[in-house]
């Protein structure tokens, strides 16, 4: 064990009571769909309980919004254990997607915001058949190449505005945009959950502990690491579909913006990377942090940001889920004298 792991979860023995640790993995484990629900309705009825459109509405829809993009990034950096630097370039391609479709031709936003993500999809199934059979670092770069290909391809072309951008003057209300980013994010943390604890979740995992004997044992890791990507670029697609008019402007810059590719890698890694809540833990929390820095510290942002990567990596390098989740373990450990935990019926006692 590494003495940043142990100072870690020494910070946590001095805070947390392992009871209430064990209390709340239980819950968590258990009553996961429950949770989702009760965190539903209490989003759902801010606005009817007073939320009005405005600066606070519009935190909390970024929040919604960097919390889809860190939890699709985690589909494949976290589950998968293929970190990429690519996932804006689809965020960016249904930007773009909405933005021209809306603008140029007259498509109602609903039908724009449904091509964007199927757009982001096609696209990926196109690109990942290539850039996944790479790995390591040459995944990585990779899929940086196709975040900046895609940037200049948005700068080149009349029909994006090239480096001038799109400005979008006819767009939905500021609460429609709430409940928009709610509804896609509810519905991509109820997918990965899901998956969590079926085949096609388990393959993603073995391909990131092992993916040598995960091909060995006879699965199509190609074809899963795809099928991942595909889902991550699909609300990713959707993110960025209803970005565009929500920020009423869009050009490459905006659509594929390096630092937000950042941000949202950090938030993953924050909250707990290769988990469900997670990255929407790290996404409400790192948004809250950067939006406070904002207001008090202007230009002190990328500085914070940094600061957040290094911490995490060196103090807490599975994030505060998955810290809590081992410090879990280590209790139920010590509970039992030092021992696995095993069931009533199958305990041998010590005189046997």
């Amino acid at each position: 064990m590494s003495t940043s792991d142990e100072d870690s979860r020494g910070a946590l023995r001095s805070i947390l009571p392992p009871e209430s640790v064990d209390r709340f993995l239980d819950t968590c484990n258990e009553h996961g769909w429950l949770l989702l629900g009760l965190g539903t309705a209490t989003a759902v009825s801010l606005p009817l309980l007073g939320l009005e459109a405005g600066y606070f509405m519009t935190v909390i829809t970024e929040m919604f919004l960097f919390a889809i993009l860190a939890l699709s990034w985690d589909i494949v950096g976290g589950q998968t254990g293929y970190p990429s630097f690519g996932n804006m370039a689809f965020f960016g391609i249904g930007a773009y997607t909405t933005a021209i479709l809306t603008k140029d031709f007259a498509f109602a936003f609903p039908v724009a915001f449904v091509l964007a993500g199927l757009v982001a999809v096609t696209l990926a199934a196109v690109i990942g058949a290539v850039v996944l059979r790479l790995r390591g670092h040459y995944f990585a770069i990779a899929t940086l190449g196709v975040l900046l290909a895609a940037q200049q391809v948005s700068r080149i072309l009349d029909i994006t505005g090239g480096a001038s951008g799109k400005i979008l003057l006819q767009t939905p209300s500021g609460e429609t945009f709430y409940y928009l980013f709610l509804a896609v994010l509810i519905v991509e943390m109820g997918v990965v959950y899901y998956l969590s604890s079926t085949r096609f979740g388990f393959v993603l995992n073995a391909i990131r502990d092992d993916e040598e004997k995960a091909t060995a044992m006879g699965f199509n890791t190609t074809y899963y690491k795809t099928a991942a990507w595909m889902l991550a670029a699909l609300f990713t697609g959707f993110a960025g579909g209803a970005y565009s008019l929500f920020n009423t402007f869009i050009d490459p810059q905006t659509a594929y913006n390096g630092a937000w590719n950042v941000e949202l890698i950090a938030m993953a890694l924050l909250g707990g990377s290769g988990t469900v809540a997670g990255p929407v833990i790290g996404a409400f929390g790192l948004h809250t942090i950067i939006e406070l820095v904002e207001s008090y510290a202007v230009g002190w942002q990328l500085v914070l940001l940094g600061l957040a990567v290094i911490v995490t990596v060196i103090g807490f390098p599975n994030g505060l889920v998955g810290t809590l989740r081992e410090y879990g373990s280590e209790m139920e450990y010590y509970k039992h004298g030092g021992m696995a935990a095993t069931n009533d019926d199958t305990k041998v006692s010590a005189d046997e």
